[in-house]
């Protein structure tokens, strides 16, 4: 799990007032462990990438920020008819080659130029879903969100999410996947406006 500075909050995730914020002392780890059982749950839930963002701690310019987000990208049935669309068959291609077997193959078929708009949808689909697959694996952008503000120490934000993690794994454990699956849905509407505070 990568960690950035500044701390990117998710645009409309409400925020806790300073003076609301809780102590957990029963929660005894270190940041640094904390970090740690945070990362080990994010791969037991299936997280192919994660950034954790927050004010950075030595930064001494105004008052500390115990903050916490986590933006994430899991493991999923991805549709990779793009390749046999495309031509792609390099497990890793880059951006620029998506875009550019594209722009070759999408040519003669541009509405512009009196082509197929059928065949100028289908394939401007199958880039859009390359380059979101090739954005997901390299951490580029994240699906998913979770951000605490909760707690006044930084240690027991990272932990709140962890056990929000550890939450919806036994969601899935549980076989509901549909509730799994409206949950996600909630976290990926909050990580598409993530802004920056």
């Amino acid at each position: 799990m990568k960690e950035t500075h500044p701390l990117l909050w998710p645009q409309g995730w409400p925020r806790t007032r300073i003076a609301d914020r809780e102590a957990r002392a029963a929660w005894k780890k270190t940041e640094r462990q904390s970090i740690e059982a945070l990362e080990l749950e994010l791969k037991r839930f299936a997280v192919l990438s994660a950034t954790l963002t927050r004010k950075d701690p030595s930064d001494f310019r105004g008052p500390s920020d115990p903050s916490i987000s986590v933006s994430f990208s899991r493991k999923r049935e991805d549709d990779f008819s793009w390749q046999d669309a495309l031509g792609i068959h390099d497990p890793a291609p880059s951006l620029e080659e998506i875009t550019a077997i594209y722009r070759k193959l999408v040519a003669p078929h541009h509405p512009d130029q009196g082509g197929d708009p059928e065949m100028f949808r289908a394939l401007t689909t199958h880039k859009n879903n390359a380059l979101a697959y090739v954005n997901r694996l390299s951490g580029q952008t994240y699906e998913y969100a979770i951000a605490c503000d909760k707690f006044k120490e930084a240690r027991w934000n990272i932990t709140a999410i962890r056990l929000t993690v550890h939450s919806l794994r036994q969601i899935e454990r549980d076989g509901t996947s549909a509730l799994l699956q409206q949950a996600m849905k909630g976290f990926a509407a909050i990580a598409e406006h993530a802004g920056q505070e």
